[in-house]
């Protein structure tokens, strides 16, 4: 008798990724907007979607709604934070801040500022 075990692969998005996603207030669509992949919603689901930081809009909070959620196919990989500038990733770090369940994202951001800085240094 053979068993075969039918595997699924789940594309699960990393924390730092940079997508464009919908943002909702009030359950009203406000349109596509830049933002950071902070991690899953549930981290037993991986169908159940995104906790997303809309770094354009400001500092990371729940209010003003910087921080939402994001369903698997809607958010659109645009690319990663090593794509970004070394202010951009210096003002993203900064808006994330404290906020809750962003150490993955705001670790990944030191370390490639860091990379950004010395090399800018070094060039002079």
């Amino acid at each position: 008798m053979t068993v075969t075990a039918a595997t699924t692969k789940q594309n699960v998005l990393a924390a730092g990724t940079v997508v464009r996603a919908p943002r909702y207030v009030n359950g009203k669509n406000t349109g596509l907007r830049k933002a950071v992949v902070l991690g899953l919603f549930n981290e037993n689901d991986a169908k159940g979607g995104y906790r997303v930081y809309f770094y354009t809009l400001g500092p990371a909070s729940f209010e003003p709604r910087t921080v939402g959620f994001a369903f698997p196919d809607e958010a659109t990989v645009i690319g990663a934070i090593e794509d970004m500038s070394e202010r951009t990733v210096i003002n993203v770090y900064q808006g994330l801040g404290e906020f809750p369940g962003s150490a993955a994202v705001r670790y990944r951001l030191q370390r490639w500022g860091l990379r950004l800085r010395q090399a800018r240094r070094a060039a002079r």
